[in-house]
């Protein structure tokens, strides 16, 4: 087993913050006052990154 990433999500008053620590070093970044929509982009990001 092969750790990814390290997600970390935050409540900033009414905005959601999720931060992705990849292992290759980059960090992620995603704000949104939908939860739902943070994770999503966030998804969508780490699909296209780890099928490279």
């Amino acid at each position: 087993m092969e750790m990814v990433c390290n997600i970390e999500i935050i409540k900033d008053g009414i905005e959601y913050i999720v931060r992705v620590h990849l292992t290759n070093g980059l960090i992620r970044e995603y704000r949104h006052h939908v939860f739902e929509d943070a994770l999503t982009e966030m998804v969508i990001d780490l699909q296209e990154e780890l099928s490279e």
